[in-house]
C-alpha cells in the first residue's frame, strides 16, 4: 500500500457561529481541490471533531458522504444554507409552535429549522451506518453535559464491540447512550446541542426535547430516563481537541500500542483568537437630577408622586365625573399604583435579604447611595461577568487545550494550528519572517492580509447580515479558509524539513507535495478568491 493511501489526518473544527462554519467550509473545499493520484487530500482525513459552528460544516459533510453526494454538491448546499436561509427571522416566526405540555424553547425551534433546511430529516443512524463508505472513520460532534459538567459527544466511530478498540462512547461515562438509541437522534438535534451557546439559548433537554420517533424501545428508554440539559461544546473545549486525542489513543490501543497506528498529522482549524480587549470600568451617565438622587430620596419622591396622582385623580372625579380627562387620569393612577405596589414588594424582599446577610447593619448607608453610583456598580458587575464567561474562560480553556495537544508525546512535530486571523496585518508571520522561521515566499500579499482582516472581523453570530453580504464577508471567510490551510501546510513542510523529528514515510509523502502547494500559494497571493469561485 502506498504512502499516498496510508496518510491519516485528523481535523478539528472550532466553534464560532457562521464565522467558523464558513471558514471551515473553505478548509474542506481546498483539501478537496488538491488532487492526488488517488482521490484528494480531503480523502486523507481519517477523523473529525467539531464544535458549535464547526458542527454545521462537519455534520453536513458527514451526511453528504453517507448519501453519496459529491463534495462539490455538499459544499454548494451548505454555502446556500449559510448565505440564503434567514435563520433568525425563521426562528422568530416559528417560536410560538410547541407541542401540548411543552414550554417555549428557542433551541428546540432552531433544531426543527436545521432539520428542515439543512439535514432533510436525517438521523444519526444514517451517518453511523455510512462510515462503511466514508474516509472519515472517527467523527465526534461535541456538546456539554449540564448535570455533570462533562463533555458530551455524539460519536460515529468505526470499530467492533469485541475488539480492543470498540466504539467511542456516545454521551459520556456518566450518561452513555446506546448505539441503538443514538441512531434515532436527528442530526438537527445534535447540531442544536453542539451550538447551544449560553446567553443565546437555553439547554436542550435529553431525551424529552428530542424527537426520537415512537418505537417501543424509544418509549421504554424515555420512560426510565431522567432528562439532562445539554449545551454548547465550546464551554469545555471550543477547539474539539480532546475527542481526537481519545480517537488516537483508541487506534494505538487497537494496534497493541504501536505508536505509528495513530495520526500522522493533526490540523486544528480555529476561528477563535488569543487576543482580548482589556476590561474597562463604565461610569454610568444618568440625567443630572436622577444621578444625584439617593435611594432614600427616590423612595420619598415616588410616594409623594403617588399621593399627588391619587389626589389629582380624586379631584377630577369630583369636579368632572365621567369626562375624558378623569378617565385618562384614572388610567395613569392605576399604572402608578401598580408600580408602587410592585416597588413595595421588591423593597420588602430586598430588606429581608439584607436582614439575613452580613450587611444587615448597613441599610441606612445603602439607602443613602446615589442612583447613579448604584447603576455604575450594577453595570460594571454585569460587564465583568459577561467578559469572564464569554472571553476570559474561553481564552484560558483554549490555551489549556492547545497545551494538551502540543504536549502529547506521539504528536510531537505533527500538529498544525490553522487560524482565521493568522494572516492579518501585524500577526505572528511578521516576527517569523524577521527571525527567518518561515521562508520569504510565505509573506502574505496585501490582498491576502486585507481579506483575512475582513474575515476575522465578523462576530460570533448565526447569520450574515445584509451588510456582511454586501461587503463580501461570507466569501472572504471561504477564501481565508482555503489559502490559510495552504499557507500552514507549506509552513509545516518547511519546519519538518529543518527538524525531522518523529517523522514517518507519510510525512515524506507530504513533503513531496510542496511544489504543488507553492503553485497554489502563488495563485492565492495574486487573487485570494481564486479557488472560491471554482470550488463552491
Amino acid at each position: 500500500m502506498s504512502a499516498n493511501s496510508n496518510l491519516k489526518i485528523a481535523l478539528t473544527f472550532s466553534g464560532g457561529g457562521y464565522r467558523a462554519a464558513t471558514f471551515h467550509l473553505g478548509v474542506l473545499s481546498y483539501l478537496y481541490s488538491f488532487k492526488l493520484d488517488e482521490g484528494s487530500l480531503l480523502d486523507r482525513i481519517h477523523a473529525m471533531s467539531t464544535i458549535s459552528g464547526g458542527t454545521i460544516t462537519g455534520l453536513r459533510y458527514m451526511l453528504g458522504v453517507s448519501r453519496n453526494e459529491l463534495p462539490e454538491e455538499i459544499f454548494k448546499k451548505l454555502y446556500h444554507f449559510l448565505t440564503e436561509v434567514d435563520l433568525p427571522t425563521t426562528a422568530m416566526n416559528h417560536l410560538h409552535e410547541k407541542d401540548k405540555g411543552q414550554t417555549v424553547s428557542l433551541i428546540r425551534t432552531m433544531a426543527n429549522i436545521y432539520n428542515d433546511k439543512l439535514f432533510d430529516g436525517a438521523r444519526f443512524g444514517e451517518v453511523m451506518d455510512g462510515l462503511s463508505k466514508n474516509h472519515i472513520q472517527q467523527f465526534s460532534a461535541n456538546a456539554t453535559d449540564f448535570v455533570n459538567a462533562l463533555p458530551f459527544r455524539f460519536q460515529a466511530t468505526a470499530g467492533r464491540q469485541e475488539s480492543n478498540t470498540g466504539y467511542g462512547i456516545i454521551g459520556n461515562y456518566s450518561t452513555p447512550i446506546s448505539r441503538t438509541i443514538a441512531k434515532h437522534i436527528r442530526l438537527s438535534e445534535i447540531l442544536a446541542c453542539s451550538s447551544c451557546f449560553p446567553s443565546g439559548f437555553e439547554p436542550l433537554m435529553f431525551p424529552t426535547d428530542f424527537d426520537l420517533g415512537d418505537s417501543q424501545e424509544v418509549k421504554e428508554y424515555i420512560a426510565k430516563r431522567e432528562a439532562i440539559g445539554i449545551m454548547d461544546g465550546g464551554i469545555v473545549d471550543n477547539q474539539g481537541i480532546e475527542p481526537i486525542i481519545l480517537a488516537d489513543d483508541r487506534m494505538v490501543k487497537a494496534a497493541s500500542g504501536e505508536k505509528e497506528a495513530g495520526f500522522d498529522l493533526v490540523i486544528i482549524s480555529d476561528v477563535a483568537s488569543p487576543y482580548m480587549d482589556a476590561y474597562k470600568t463604565t461610569d454610568v451617565e444618568l440625567p443630572a437630577k436622577l444621578n444625584k438622587l439617593t435611594l432614600k430620596k427616590l423612595s420619598s419622591f415616588l410616594w409623594a408622586g403617588g399621593f399627588a396622582m391619587t389626589l389629582l385623580t380624586g379631584l377630577s372625579f369630583y369636579f368632572a365625573p365621567g369626562s375624558f380627562i378623569s378617565g385618562v387620569l384614572f388610567a395613569v393612577w392605576a399604572i402608578v399604583a401598580a408600580l408602587l405596589v410592585y416597588y413595595s414588594i421588591l423593597k420588602n424582599k430586598v430588606l429581608d435579604l439584607i436582614k439575613g446577610s452580613i450587611i444587615k447593619n448597613s441599610f441606612q448607608a445603602i439607602s443613602n447611595l446615589k442612583v447613579g453610583d448604584i447603576a455604575t456598580l450594577v453595570v460594571n458587575r454585569v460587564n465583568s461577568v459577561l467578559m469572564l464567561t464569554t472571553t476570559v474562560f474561553m481564552k484560558h480553556l483554549r490555551r489549556m487545550n492547545y497545551r494538551t495537544a502540543y504536549n502529547k508525546e506521539s504528536w510531537n512535530n505533527r500538529v498544525i494550528m490553522n487560524g482565521v486571523y493568522e494572516l492579518r496585518p501585524g500577526e505572528s508571520w511578521v516576527s517569523k519572517l524577521k527571525k527567518k522561521e518561515i521562508p520569504e515566499y510565505l509573506k502574505p500579499s496585501e490582498a491576502i492580509q486585507q481579506t483575512s482582516e475582513k474575515a476575522a472581523s465578523m462576530g460570533t453570530t448565526l447569520w450574515f447580515s445584509e451588510e456582511d453580504k454586501k461587503n463580501g464577508v461570507h466569501d472572504a471567510l471561504v477564501a481565508t479558509g482555503q489559502y490559510t490551510i495552504c499557507f500552514n501546510l507549506l509552513e509545516y513542510i518547511y519546519l519538518i524539513k529543518k527538524n525531522p523529528v518523529n517523522l514517518n514515510e507519510q510525512h515524506h509523502f507530504l513533503i513531496s507535495l510542496e511544489e504543488r502547494l507553492k503553485a497554489d500559494w502563488e495563485e492565492f497571493q495574486k487573487n485570494p478568491m481564486c479557488k472560491k469561485t471554482t470550488s463552491i
